[in-house]
């Protein structure tokens, strides 16, 4: 099986740090978006197979982004994972709701994010 590619979106440096560092340790290749409009971009340049994307940016938001790449063709195959530290009640059924494959709470546990991620790519270990 060759190495599937993982786009994450995420304005915070940390957290792009952090998960593709993770997500390489794994085994993936990682790409990185610091915003909505970078993220939008990358996804139809790059053709991911799965997209980490975070509720909470400038430039548009998640759920905006989601719903960009929902509405394009090149994209709306593409499995995306939600992850939000936000506490607004009805985010998961909205990001759900748009298309999204799972919804995780950050901080979230790297075991729970692999099986996630492993889950969304139709991977089995």
């Amino acid at each position: 099986m060759s190495e599937a590619r993982i786009l994450v979106v995420d304005d915070d440096r940390n957290m792009l740090v952090l998960l593709t560092r993770l997500l390489q340790k794994a085994g993936y290749t990682v790409m990185s978006a610091m915003d909505a409009a970078q993220g939008v971009m990358q996804a139809h340049r790059q053709q991911p197979d799965l997209i980490l994307l975070d509720v909470m940016m400038p430039a548009g938001g998640g759920l905006t982004v989601l719903d960009r790449l929902r509405i394009s063709m090149k994209t709306t195959a593409i499995p995306i994972i939600v992850l939000t530290g936000s506490d607004v009640p009805d985010i998961e059924a909205r990001a759900l709701a748009g298309g999204a494959v799972r919804v995780l709470k950050k901080p979230c546990e790297p075991d729970t994010l692999l099986a996630a991620v492993n889950e969304a790519l139709g991977r089995t270990s």
